[in-house]
């Protein structure tokens, strides 16, 4: 992609910031690709079927903390996870696994780390620095307990998240603003998203090679 900038044009490769958001060495075929989005769609919509029946409200009212969003994350990228080993070459599954793990804690730790740090100060300027805190952090702890998590005996090299891949990654973990209540959030209806975004992480879980 090419940008102008003070007359000149500067060249702008997306493909790297995709290649820091999908792990795969192969595209998947249009129909495990079909198989996966609705194994993820079938296991986030079925937490929240719940979920509003709980709290008695519709599906697109659902009011998310911390628990629903794991609740539905965690949904989400097992139906993607169980669609993707069904569907896809064998050799891919420990690929997988590990990249569902993954998705599953840069969804819940950030919001977790989040909500801890708000408990202590309800300041306005505590509540930014610890969303902030949470995100980014949250986000590296995700990391860090992934690789402990995928390679218990540290066979392999790590894998790292380094700025960009935050930047890539980052929608993974927007459940932080809505626990933060920023108006900007509000008003962009940033929870009604999570469906769409947990969705998707379940997808990149599923296709993962």
């Amino acid at each position: 992609m090419l940008a102008p900038i003070n007359g000149t044009r500067l060249e702008y490769d997306i493909r790297q910031y995709k290649s820091r958001r999908n792990h795969r060495i192969e595209e998947a075929d249009s129909s495990t690709k079909v198989k996966v989005a609705a194994g993820s769609i079938a296991g986030t919509v079925l937490p929240m079927l719940m979920l509003a029946k709980k709290q008695k409200s519709r599906l697109y009212n659902i009011k998310y903390g911390v628990k629903e969003m794991i609740f539905v994350s965690a949904g989400s990228i097992a139906g993607g996870l169980a669609a993707g080993l069904l569907c896809d070459k064998k050799e891919f599954r420990k690929q997988k696994v590990n990249e569902s793990v993954f998705q599953f804690m840069n969804a819940s730790v950030p919001p977790l780390l989040t909500a801890a740090l708000y408990s202590f100060s309800k300041n306005i300027k505590y509540r930014i620095v610890s969303t902030i805190a949470g995100l980014f952090g949250g986000m590296h702890i995700a990391a860090k307990l992934s690789n402990i998590i995928n390679d218990p005996y540290d066979k392999v090299p790590d894998r790292k998240l380094t700025f960009k891949d935050s930047i890539a990654n980052i929608d993974d973990a927007l459940g932080v603003l809505i626990l933060a209540k920023v108006p900007i959030a509000e008003k962009l209806h940033v929870d009604k998203t999570l469906p769409a975004i947990y969705s998707w992480c379940g997808y990149r879980a599923g296709i993962s090679n």
